[in-house]
């Protein structure tokens, strides 16, 4: 499972790493919490239930470098879904944020960069819906890869851009 020292990646929060174990006294009752610290956020701290598995299953290992070059090489991410109707799309993508899935996350990122060209392409504006989307998704996944790959977050944008879609 987890261990103390581990770097994890936390829902929405990017990558963490377990500084502690703790057990704190909630209703009479001792419950044992991992303590997360974000590698970006020194000093900020996250209390993970260690026997809840809604929260448990909102914590994952970073990914290996070669699971990243595989998921990035893939050609399911490449898969355009551009969802039309607005509603559904701001729904889809507000569950894709919220689930964390890598795979998704990339394709929704290859889809709206996709989307973004065609529309730019066209002399139209991109939707500032879909810009905080993809700056969401994009967040999300820099910080991970940006560990993962020994690079700088900022990098990791040009990064899976050129593993998508080339230089």
């Amino acid at each position: 499972m987890f261990q103390l020292g581990d770097r994890v990646v936390y829902g929405i929060h990017g990558v963490c790493q377990i500084i502690d174990l703790e057990e704190r006294q909630v209703d009479r009752k001792k419950i044992r919490y991992f303590v997360l610290e974000p590698v970006d956020q020194p000093g900020a701290r996250f209390f993970v239930p260690s026997e809840n598995p809604t929260a448990l299953a909102k914590l994952r290992h970073v990914i290996s470098k070669e699971e990243l070059e595989a998921l990035l090489s893939s050609a399911k991410i490449q898969e355009d879904h551009w969802i039309a109707d607005e509603n559904r799309r701001k729904q889809r993508y507000r569950e894709l944020i919220n689930s964390g899935d890598r795979e998704q996350l990339l394709q929704m990122v290859s889809t709206l960069h996709h989307h973004k060209q065609e529309q730019l392409a066209q002399g139209r504006k991109f939707h500032l819906c879909d810009e905080n989307f993809l700056r969401d998704a994009e967040k999300l996944l820099n910080s991970e890869f940006s560990l993962v790959l020994q690079i700088q977050p900022t990098e990791v944008g040009k990064y899976i851009k050129d593993a998508l879609m080339g230089p």
